[in-house]
């Protein structure tokens, strides 16, 4: 791999090294890739290089938005604080919903940014 891909391979592993943001769409790829010249084998070549360490590359249509997790997130919230008698935390939405903490966390900025 030239080395101009070897920093936007690591790039992309640093920027997901977390487990819940293991999952890269082809449109992040292709931001990180940026104006660097790359074929297609080349593109093929990260992507498995990716994949080898543990990312999941899909295409944009199939990444799920804060919007779709939102519908997740608030019943939720809603049973969880009925349940236990206060506000949930993060991790508490994460487990009940299934999704990450940091997908819990872009869903809940989401609403407050449409509550305004």
């Amino acid at each position: 791999m030239r080395p101009a891909l070897t920093l936007v391979l690591h790039a992309l592993l640093e920027e997901t090294r977390e487990p819940g943001a293991r999952l890269l769409s082809l449109d992040r790829v292709a931001e990180a890739i940026g104006t660097v010249a790359v074929s297609a084998d080349e593109v093929e070549v990260l992507v498995s290089a990716l994949e080898a360490e543990g990312r999941t590359v899909v295409d944009a249509h199939d990444v799920r938005s804060p919007k779709d997790d939102l519908a997740l997130v608030l019943p939720a919230a809603r049973a969880l604080a009925k349940e236990l008698g206060r506000k949930p935390t993060v991790a508490e939405l994460a487990v009940r919903s299934g999704l990450s903490e940091d997908a819990v966390r872009a869903a809940l900025r989401f609403a407050e940014v449409m509550a305004r």
